[in-house]
C-alpha cells in the first residue's frame, strides 16, 4: 500500500490547531485519512456495505442498462433510449433525455466484475479486501467515473451501479477550548 502524507500540518476543524496530518492511500482505492496530532479528531471514508441483496439489485439495474431499458446515468433514469448501432449482440445506445451513450459490451464487463465480487462476498471476504480500484474507477463495477474531492476526502459516487463511499468523523469527547497543545499553534480568531 502506497501512503503519501502532506509534509505540512493543516488546520483541525475540531480544536482549531494547525495539527491535522493528512495522508493519501492508493489502496484498496484512492482515499484520504486525516488525524489531528493534538486532539485526536479523525476523518476517513468507509466502503459501501455490499451484501447479496445489494449485489442482486445492482446486477438487475446493470442488465436493464445492457439492453437499453434505462439510461446509463442513475441521475437521469430515463427510459427514452434509442439504439444507435446493433451488430449481433453488440449494441450502442443513447439516452434522448441526457445524451449519455454506452454499449452492451461495456455493461457486460461491469456485470462480470460485480458477479466476481459477489462470489468473493459468498466466500466470506469483506468489502475492504475486495473493493479495489485505480484512480477514477468505480471499485464495484470498474466504470471510469472520476473521483470528487469533498474537502480532503475522496468521494466515490458511481452513476452506473450506484456504489458510494461514506465519510466518517470521530470527535474527541472533551471540549477543545479547554485543551491546549503547546506543540501546535492555534489558528487566529477572525473578527
Amino acid at each position: 500500500m502506497t501512503v503519501r502524507c502532506l509534509e505540512h500540518l493543516e488546520l483541525c476543524p475540531y480544536c482549531n490547531s494547525v495539527a491535522l496530518k493528512v495522508c493519501e492511500y492508493s489502496e484498496p482505492y484512492p482515499r484520504v485519512e486525516a488525524v489531528c496530532q493534538c486532539c485526536g479528531y479523525k476523518a476517513y471514508d468507509m466502503p459501501m456495505s455490499v451484501d447479496k441483496k445489494t449485489l442482486y439489485q445492482i446486477l438487475d439495474k446493470l442488465s436493464r442498462k445492457e439492453v437499453g431499458g434505462i439510461c446509463l446515468d442513475d441521475k437521469c433514469g430515463s427510459t427514452d433510449i434509442i439504439k444507435l448501432i446493433q451488430e449481433g449482440r453488440y449494441t450502442e445506445y443513447r439516452c434522448l433525455e441526457c445524451g449519455a451513450e454506452w454499449n452492451s459490451y461495456d455493461m457486460i464487463e461491469a456485470m462480470k466484475r460485480v458477479k466476481r465480487i459477489g462470489e468473493q462476498v459468498k466466500n466470506g471476504e469483506t468489502p475492504p479486501e475486495i473493493l479495489k480500484a485505480s484512480e477514477g474507477e468505480c471499485p464495484l463495477c470498474g466504470w471510469d467515473i472520476g473521483h470528487l474531492h469533498e474537502g480532503y476526502m475522496v468521494e466515490i459516487m458511481c452513476p452506473v451501479c450506484g456504489y458510494h463511499n461514506k465519510f466518517k468523523e470521530e470527535f474527541p469527547e472533551y471540549d477543545p477550548s479547554e485543551y491546549e497543545c503547546p506543540k501546535y499553534e492555534k489558528a487566529e480568531e477572525t473578527g
